[in-house]
């Protein structure tokens, strides 16, 4: 009788494992779900009180991404973002990337470019790149954090995607 209770907790054990009870957290994110056209609504600081300047991706400063366009093409990695945003600090600029996803090994994905041209080569014979870990993403919103500092003091720039269209035309 012993015996037949281990046997069927060892066999309910192994049925509650393999039912995958949703604990495993978020769904990973795939290439698709970041097919089309994205603009950048929102940019927001998280760190200690301060001030905070940041020169994002080694293309402009963060407050010239509000209003900027990323098209994203999931099959080959190629990318485009546009910068349509006048100011004192900004002009419109378009920039060409290649783009993917990492995973760091710690349940994390980050959103990684490359400057490219227009064929999608990368432009920088060093091989660097960017990350921006993917705090959320879902069918219209995106949020990535990038990690940056001023004078000393670490913070992140928090930049909210929305989904404008599933149009790739480059």
């Amino acid at each position: 009788m012993k015996n037949l209770v281990y046997l069927l907790m060892a066999l309910f054990l192994v049925a509650c494992a393999g039912t995958g009870g949703g604990s495993s957290g978020p769904a990973k994110p795939s290439k698709k779900m970041l097919k089309g056209s994205w603009e950048v609504s929102n940019i927001r600081f998280v760190g200690e009180a301060g001030l905070y300047k940041a020169n994002l991706f080694e293309i402009a400063d963060s407050s010239c991404f509000k209003g900027s366009d990323w098209i994203l093409i999931p099959n080959n990695g190629k990318g485009r973002i546009d910068l349509d945003v006048t100011s004192s600090l900004c002009s419109p600029s378009s920039h060409y990337i290649h783009w993917s996803f990492y995973e760091p090994g710690d349940g994390s994905t980050q959103f990684q470019l490359k400057h490219a041209d227009a064929k999608g080569n990368p432009v920088d014979a060093s091989g660097r790149g960017y990350r921006a870990n993917i705090d959320q993403l879902n069918g219209g919103t995106m949020i990535m954090r990038v990690a940056s500092s001023y004078q000393g003091n670490a913070f992140d720039v928090l930049l909210t995607l929305n989904k404008v269209s599933d149009s790739i035309a480059m």
